[in-house]
């Protein structure tokens, strides 16, 4: 497996920011068919545009930092010998 070290800890709080305003962004435009990041800088312009492409690193980011935690959890529990409860109840009869 692919280890990411050189994911800084300093972008968590700014990218969860971003990808908060993302989501109230979108919340507008399906409800409403109002986009406030365009309506507030331009439809067109650059700023609104850097700020659509920060929101979409900022959700990459997030989910490479959630598959790392996901990955490292798993690991500590394989060293920890833990076991998870899958849900399902096996029998010789075949009731469940």
């Amino acid at each position: 497996m692919h280890e990411m070290h050189n994911m800084p800890d300093s972008l968590y709080i700014p990218s969860k920011v971003l990808t908060i305003i993302g989501a109230i962004n979108w919340g507008f435009v399906g409800l409403l068919n109002f986009d406030l990041v365009a309506a507030i800088f331009g439809k067109k312009s650059f700023i609104t545009r850097l700020i659509y492409t920060l929101v979409g690193l900022a959700g990459v980011y997030l989910i490479m930092k959630h598959k790392k935690k996901l990955a490292m959890k798993k690991h500590e529990e394989e060293i920890k010998g833990e076991k998870r409860y899958s849900g399902k109840q096996y029998s010789w009869s075949g009731i469940q």
